[in-house]
């Protein structure tokens, strides 16, 4: 299923160069005044997560050499030191990328470490120059007004934030790919990636398609590629991906073994506040589709398999209570369903289809009513 990419997907991954640059050690030199001995974690992100390595700090300087395939930020984050405590101080990024020209980090504990000067990197200095636009701190504000309204839901006043919100997102769009290297900047990739995860997959889309056909690829292209190829699976109407998932005795469940019955998916944890609230929701439809080829299944994305036993010994929900407890791990039922946040709920037809997804409350009874055969 995950090698299926639909045709608006194929297009956007086909604007792309993906041919390979030559893999070319780098070094980046630093020296944080007042930091004085210790050691620094260096954060690099991946397809699947993170890769880690370090950096130690001996009066003040430090070297940390490396190789990397393509432009990447690393995070400078600090392990133990009492000067970057008292002053409450604990990390930088550095954009790194395929250059004989050694980066140069210059920082001061006392002027905090996140204000690092650096230079030798052509994609640092174009995220230092998109980042001071000051768009982004715009669209924060505004995306923090849009969550107070939320949760008081204040319906009038939402709809108009919305509206500001969706307009600035165009304006800061506009204004990010002014750039005269926009096109074909890495950076900017990064740029969306770190700072837009909000827009729809279609908007993703449309927006992907600025850049110019010869854009060296990245993780942060990669992956906003591989968001929309997922989201296209998990689109109303097409055939949810098989699972395999197991009961607190170790009992096994497939997809396929609903067949024939409407299946709601309800995406919890056990230390989801949110998910606990719409419990009542989902025991109405319980009652309400009991006897009926009606099935409601929970799963829940616990790290640890005792955490989430305890909460289903706890709650006695009277539906099937599942997990893999693979959390969102790549290769879980997460992951492959392409679920983000939590409470999260699917319904899927007799056959499998999806039929909606994140429903919320009273609404999810309407729609389970409104298709049930």
């Amino acid at each position: 299923m995950r090698n299926l990419i639909y045709g608006a997907a194929i297009f956007v991954a086909a604007c792309f160069s993906c041919a390979s640059p030559i893999v070319k050690d780098y070094v980046v030199e630093g020296e944080i005044k007042g930091f004085g001995d210790g050691m620094l974690y260096v954060m690099t992100e991946t397809l699947d997560g993170y890769a880690n390595d370090t950096a130690f700090v001996k009066n003040d300087r430090f070297t940390f050499r490396s190789s990397t395939e393509h432009p990447v930020e690393l995070l400078f984050m600090v392990a133990d030191n009492k000067a970057c405590d008292r002053c409450n101080t604990y990390s930088f990024g550095v954009f790194v990328e395929n250059s004989s020209t050694p980066i140069v980090v210059k920082a001061e504990v006392e002027k905090r470490i996140e204000n690092a000067v650096i230079t030798g990197s052509i994609q640092q200095q174009q995220v230092e120059q998109i980042e001071a636009t000051g768009m982004f701190k715009k669209l924060r504000r505004l995306q923090r007004e849009k969550d107070s309204l939320n949760k008081v839901n204040d319906t009038i006043a939402l709809e108009e934030k919305n509206r500001q919100f969706k307009q600035l997102v165009n304006v800061s769009l506009d204004e990010l790919f002014a750039f005269d290297f926009a096109r074909n900047s890495v950076a900017v990739t990064f740029v969306l990636y770190k700072y837009f995860p909000f827009l729809s997959v279609d908007e993703l889309e449309n927006t992907l398609r600025r850049f110019d056909q010869t854009l060296e690829s990245s993780v942060y292209l990669e992956k906003m590629q591989e968001r929309i190829r997922r989201s296209r699976v998990m689109a109303v109407g097409q055939k949810a991906p098989e699972f395999t998932l197991q009961d607190t005795t170790g009992h096994s469940y497939h997809l396929s073994d609903f067949k024939g019955k409407m299946v709601l998916l309800d995406f919890t944890a056990s230390w989801c506040h949110w998910c606990k609230v719409e419990i009542p929701y989902i025991e109405q439809i319980h009652q309400k589709m009991k006897g009926k080829n009606f099935e409601i299944i929970s799963v829940y994305l616990d790290k640890n398999r005792e955490d989430w036993v305890k909460d289903v010994k706890t709650s006695q929900h009277p539906w099937k209570c599942l997990s893999d407890v693979m959390a969102w791990k790549k290769g879980g039922m997460a992951y492959d369903y392409f679920v983000n946040g939590i409470p999260a709920l699917v319904l899927l037809d007799q056959e499998g289809r999806i039929i909606s997804k994140g429903t919320r409350g009273e609404k999810t009874m309407q729609v389970v009513i409104e298709n049930y055969k």
